[in-house]
């Protein structure tokens, strides 16, 4: 089992501009500068964050906004925060704020606002002079403030005094300074009497300077003439020389400063254009500067600019990023086989390799577990791929924060296989149907408990209505006492003391009362005694108001918080009568017909996804507002129910699942957001400034049109880049599905001889990097097996020579590179036998070896160089920009020097880095994607810009199936070479048509043609075989198969025509191979019919067969074929 020195998060790039190299960038993550929150177009998360904080803070809308959840929160009786003392461990300055709350969900909330207000406290201090700004701007834009600075407006007169504007504006912005922080104060737990203070004190000061600034504007003619009069006389000029400019880019640090000029190709302007017929060519020669800039960033691309002759270096493309992403792929596949090895190895024989793979995919949608250990550690050491994944799309805001697993133990891709949906729709439907039904009873039950505690709301609410009212009363009644207690006191005094003679009282009325009849006397006495009772009543009546009172202003605060539970819960009414009436209307069920038809709709948005990426949002419309479902409308079934219906082969479903997710890292890293929306509206503004500018109505609409053909590329490229573009709108159909096995069957049954077909590919890493630079390392490599052995693993870690495992190359070149195809039986045994057979045809190892030999080539240059420059040394000019083209400028080889001094290796001349091992990221991932880019357009490898459009459409990939290899020539090689102008260019170019022509004799001979050793001939077919015309050299080929050599290069060198397209019939030589597939057919079909089997349909029943043209099985063949006819 192969031990990995990198970790799988290693290869997750940061956001860094392969241009301005200083220091590491992450996304979203560059600290704003001061201007940044007042600037409306930075719409960045880190400054989105920043201006949040300072909102909540400093504007007294947004606090007492971020105050309003804690109305939501369910009374429990009895409930007291301060009964135990770990309740508020840690938050104990902050008490009174809890002195309210009546749940322990509210002591939460209020914890996680203090937090909250710490937390962005924190930030806005962390932040500098941005986080003073945000604070600045979001208090000037508080309405009380603005309201402030209103109110003295009129004060400003022509002539006026400075100094008394100034004291206006300065009371003013002090009294709204005052009004705004005792608003902040009631909403914040965490705001200071001492921050209250240095902010009213600003505003004062912020007024004056305002106030004063507005009378000088207004007084402006006086002072200008004093200016003229008594200083702009007596200065000399500052003018600038004329031949100094105002306008300097120095150095790679100002590379977005660059001129249209200085991002302009190199190279004649009539071969540039050539490459117009592809989307990086155009809009490399685009008249926007943003957008030959954004078409760099996005696209990989071989191309030479004018900066590069400076020393600026060419922007490290999103592609290439996402290019690198396949070491997790190929270290996945590698892992699961080793597991595999140790299970056969311990006895374990009653699983394929592809039953073993899908255990492994279950085992990780369960926890990483499962009975047969190996599987279960095939699992757990892939689960590092997939949380770096997740972490680095939470840090880019792609994903929330904490997300959560909810349909498994543990997160595995959900990928659905699409053919047993359609074969079982009817069954998986239903699941789809129950499990709805399910979640909408479980919804009505939940109802039912919140219909309850509504109703218990609602008699709390009512009851506490009148004892609030009645409190109130006694709190104003207390309070009209407020400075008088002793006077309160001398009453309850005077009370008590009535009240004391009530037993007295009491007992003399009655001994009078039990006399049979009164003299005067004691009638007088009755009576008296009887009004005396009176008051004592009386006073018994008031004492208890009065000692209400007492207590009242004895605890204020106990009263006054008792008072405001008792009013909020009163006031809760409506929220709770609120409550009610949506649990009722929750309560009613979702009808089975309403259910199946949300399940059908379900259902035909999975086998109707485009690419077979299947949308996050599956829940219809119609559900969202019903019992149990949510607005994200995210299909969370339990994986265990729909276990039959997904794709659990591990290494089917990383592979998709790696190449959905780089591209949408990538693209968030460098662009912020996946849709490069802020880039699009960048390149529309400079077209609105172009056509502004523009003199002629002709020349405007020229631009117009050069607008949406550039937009259409850079959202072309993008999509492309996502594997959305061309996705055809029902991937189930007939035709799409047809076209795809013709494809991969063309590939079987004509590619045998790629290999040999490639041997021009030698010549590359010359014409790239020069004679003696290429021949160097690779008798290196042939020499010393061990020190290629670890200049191999170093490359693998760059995601460079890993074809024998991936065969993306031949699948790119193929036009097989498809990875969301359906997965029928047939369409996976074919995709089983296309990958084997890049192994079978040798293509995959030879392609391996090239790269690898690049890959030697680039490292060790670019190392010698950065070695070069720290020992004190200079470069010339043609490194400079050799360097510069692949992304790399002088300051980052000097960094280069500095990780390679610490961890990099001179094997006997050949360096290697070991940056795997590199501490500084920014400069490891430059380095690494700078010989990743060279090593793909050395060896050259197709990408999302080198071919037309219509390539991406279903028709298209038939019809110009095996031409993206000769678009990307014609980018990568051929114009490329002659934008350098290198020497090395040219002579690589003659040993490449020599090694076209010996290919031309090797093909010839497993043919059984004759072969035309004329020189005129030689060369032409070397031509044609290298490649060296590019995409121009196809037009011709078709014209000399249709008219039989009577036209095209081959008359005018004078030999029969080429024989690249001998092979195919007139149709397949226009139409493609699957055309040429369907005259074979004919031509078999026509021979049964009629009895005649000749030559011709011999050998249309030859070129049926796979592998038929493997380059050591055809001569075999031929044998057999001339034996049959």
């Amino acid at each position: 089992m192969p031990i990995y020195e990198q970790q799988p998060d290693d290869i997750l790039s940061a956001d860094i501009n392969a241009v301005q190299q200083t220091e590491p960038t992450y996304g979203d993550n560059v600290s704003p500068s001061w201007y940044d929150p007042i600037n409306p177009l930075d719409d960045r998360r880190q400054t989105k964050e920043l201006r949040n904080a300072a909102f909540r803070i400093d504007n007294s809308v947004g606090s007492l906004i971020a105050t309003a959840p804690f109305n939501q929160f369910e009374d429990i009786e009895g409930y007291n925060p301060f009964e135990d003392e770990l309740t508020l461990s840690g938050y104990e300055d902050y008490a009174d704020a809890f002195i309210h709350s009546n749940s322990p969900q509210e002591t939460a909330a209020i914890k996680q606002r203090i937090d909250r207000e710490k937390n962005d406290r924190q930030q806005l201090m962390d932040s500098g002079g941005a986080g003073i700004v945000s604070s600045i701007a979001m208090g000037v834009i508080d309405p009380i403030n603005v309201a402030a600075m209103m109110i003295p407006g009129g004060a400003i007169v022509k002539g006026g005094s400075v100094g008394a504007t100034a004291g206006k504006f300065a009371l003013a912005n002090t009294a709204g300074g005052v009004a705004s922080e005792m608003a902040l104060h009631s909403t914040q737990e965490t705001r200071t009497l001492t921050e209250s203070a240095i902010n009213v004190t600003l505003d004062a000061m912020i007024g004056g300077t305002l106030g004063s600034a507005a009378q000088l504007v207004r007084n402006r003619g006086e002072l200008i003439n004093k200016v003229r009069n008594d200083i702009i006389e007596h200065q000399p000029s500052n003018n600038p020389p004329a031949n100094q400019s105002g306008d300097r880019s120095i150095g790679a640090a100002e590379v977005a400063n660059t001129t249209l000029e200085q991002e302009t190709l190199k190279g004649p302007s009539f071969v540039n254009r050539t490459m117009m017929v592809s989307p990086v060519g155009r809009v490399a020669q685009s008249p926007s500067k943003t957008a030959r800039q954004i078409n760099q960033q996005l696209t990989e691309n071989n191309f030479t600019f004018a900066k590069n002759e400076e020393g600026i270096a060419t922007f490290t493309a999103v592609e290439t990023k996402v290019r690198g992403y396949e070491t997790l792929v190929y270290k996945q596949v590698e892992s699961t086989k080793d597991h595999f090895k140790q299970y056969r190895q311990s006895g374990g024989r009653d699983m394929s390799y592809y039953q073993f793979s899908e255990a492994v995919g279950d085992a990780m949608r369960n926890g990483d577990t499962h009975a047969i250990p190996q599987i279960a550690e095939a699992a757990r050491s892939i689960r590092p791929i997939v949380e770096a994944t997740k972490d680095r799309m939470v840090e880019l805001g792609i994903l929330r924060e904490n997300v959560k697993v909810t349909t498994a133990q543990s997160y595995f891709p959900r990928i659905y296989k699409f053919d047993k949906i359609l074969n079982d729709r009817t069954e998986f439907r239903k699941i789809i149907a129950d499990w709805l039904e399910e979640i909408n009873q479980t919804s009505i039950n939940k109802a039912k408990g919140s219909l309850d505690r509504a109703e218990i709301g609602i008699d709390k609410a009512r009851n506490a209505s009148p004892q609030a009212e009645r409190l109130g009363l006694e709190i104003k009644e207390a309070e009209s006492w407020s400075g008088k207690k002793s006077l309160l006191m001398d009453d309850i005094n005077k009370y008590q003391k009535i009240i004391n003679e009530k037993n007295a009282v009491e007992v003399e009325l009655n001994s009078l009362s039990n006399l049979a009849q009164l003299n005067k006397t004691q009638t007088r006495r009755q009576a008296t005694l009887q009004r005396k009772l009176q008051r004592i009543n009386d006073a018994e009546n008031k004492l208890p108001a009065l000692q209400r009172s007492v207590d009242i202003l004895d605890n204020p605060r106990k009263f006054r918080n008792e008072h405001r539970r008792l009013t909020r819960t009163a006031n809760s009414l409506t929220r709770h009568d609120r409550i009610r009436q949506s649990a009722l209307n929750r309560m009613t069920p979702l009808e089975r017909e309403e259910l199946d038809a949300a399940a059908d709709d379900i259902v035909n948005k999975i086998i109707g996804a485009p690419s077979g990426i299947v949308p996050s949002e599956l829940i219809p419309d119609g559900l969202v507002k019903r019992a149990g479902f949510t607005k994200d409308r995210t299909l969370n079934i339990p994986d265990e129910r729909i276990k039959d219906y997904l794709e659990s082969d591990v290494n089917y479903v990383m592979e998709n699942y790696i190449r959905q997710v780089a591209p949408e890292i990538e693209l968030t890293a460098k662009f912020g957001r996946v849709d490069m929306d802020n880039q699009i509206k960048a390149i529309t503004e400079e077209y609105n400034q172009l056509i502004a500018d523009a003199t002629t109505p002709k020349e405007r609409s020229r631009l117009e049109v050069r607008r949406e053909a550039d937009l259409r590329d850079i959202r072309a490229m993008r999509d492309r880049l996502l594997g959305t573009y061309g996705a055809p709108k029902d991937p189930s159909s007939f035709f799409v599905r047809a076209g795809r096995v013709a494809r991969h069957v063309n590939f079987l049954r004509l590619l045998g001889g790629m290999t040999i077909s490639s041997l021009p590919d030698m010549a590359r890493p010359i014409m790239q990097h020069g004679l003696r630079s290429a021949l160097k390392p690779l008798g290196k490599m042939l020499t010393d097996i061990g020190a290629m052995r670890i200049a191999k693993a170093d490359l693998r870690e760059m995601g460079i020579g890993l074809e024998y495992i991936l065969s993306s190359r031949s699948k790119v070149i193929a036009d097989l590179n498809d990875p969301y195809s359906r997965r029928s039986y047939l369409e996976r045994g074919l995709q089983w036998s296309s990958q084997k057979f890049g192994n079978l045809t040798l293509m995959n190892q030879y392609t391996d070896t090239m790269k690898m030999w690049s890959g030697v080539i680039t490292q060790s240059k670019v190392l010698r160089a950065a070695n070069t420059l720290d020992a004190g040394g200079t470069l010339s000019k043609q490194e400079i920009k050799k360097l510069a083209h692949i992304g790399i400028d002088e300051s980052m080889l000097k960094r280069i020097a500095d990780q390679f001094k610490r961890h990099g290796e001179d094997l006997d001349g050949m360096l290697t880095g070991h940056s795997h091992l590199w501490d500084d990221r920014v400069v490891r991932e430059t380095f690494q994607a700078a010989v990743l880019k060279d090593v793909r357009t050395t060896v050259i490898t197709p990408g999302i810009g080198d071919t037309p459009l219509m390539m991406s459409s279903e028709l298209g990939k038939i019809v110009m199936q095996f031409k993206t290899f000769f678009f990307a020539t014609h980018n990568r090689a051929l114009v490329s070479g002659i934008q350098s102008g290198d020497a090395s260019f040219y002579y690589g170019a003659l040993l490449q048509v020599a090694l076209g022509s010996l290919v031309y004799v090797l093909k010839a001979k497993m043919a059984g043609r004759d072969i035309n050793t004329e020189p005129a001939n030689l060369v032409k077919e070397g031509l044609d075989w290298s490649g060296m015309m590019g995409w121009l050299g196809e037009p011709n080929n078709v014209l000399e198969n249709l008219s039989g050599g009577t036209y095209g290069m081959s008359a005018m060198f004078g030999g029969p025509p080429a024989s690249r397209y001998q092979s195919r019939n007139g149709i397949g030589a226009l139409l493609g191979p699957t055309f040429d597939l369907g005259g074979d057919i004919k031509n078999i079909t026509s021979g049964v019919l009629n009895g005649e089997f000749d030559d011709r349909e011999v050998r249309s029943v030859r070129k049926l067969l796979p592998f038929q043209n493997l380059f050591y099985l055809s001569p075999l063949l031929n044998q057999v074929e001339e034996q049959m006819k």
